[in-house]
């Protein structure tokens, strides 16, 4: 794509390929940059929210599917939940009561004191629109995660093997 110096207009459509940026000028860049920027302040608040929830909610899917995520970098249920609330600018108390829970409750499924449930799969998804299941995925990954690493202490599980029982009897 190609643009006049004459075309500083900020009210022109375009569609730009991947590859364009390879040949721009610096003025074609800071043109197509002060563009984005004017298209950006143009959004509406509702706009703004809905997109800011949408980057969250790729970010959970990314991390579903990322398999280099380790332990160390598990991200809980939690996290999620907290960029989602400071997005729509509600703290948690006032969530866990708008999804009729109690604070503490809640507290516990996010440390996993309680396993995260289908229940409260369904809420989050409509409570955030996104789906039920990704929140699931989240939870189950990061068990897996615990998995691996209780694999390796796997001597403290020898002792559960049937065969040890049927020897016994």
């Amino acid at each position: 794509m190609r643009i006049a110096k004459e075309d500083k207009k900020l009210d022109f459509d375009m569609t730009i390929a991947p590859s364009d940026a390879h040949n721009w000028s610096k003025e074609e860049k800071a043109l197509i940059e002060e563009r984005a920027k004017f298209h950006h302040s143009q959004r509406s608040p509702e706009r703004l929210r809905k997109n800011a929830m949408l980057a969250v909610q790729y970010r959970m899917e990314h991390y579903v599917q990322d398999d280099q995520v380790t332990l160390e970098k598990m991200s809980a249920i939690e996290d999620f939940v907290k960029d989602f609330l400071k997005v729509l600018g509600i703290n948690k108390t006032a969530f866990a009561q708008y999804i009729e829970m109690d604070g503490a409750n809640l507290n516990k499924y996010y440390r996993s004191d309680r396993r995260f449930n289908t229940e409260l799969a369904l809420k989050f998804a409509h409570f955030f629109h996104t789906p039920a299941d990704l929140w699931l995925k989240i939870q189950i990954k990061n068990e897996l995660l615990l998995l691996q690493k209780e694999k390796q202490s796997e001597d403290k599980y020898n002792k559960y093997d049937y065969e040890k029982l049927l020897q016994i009897a």
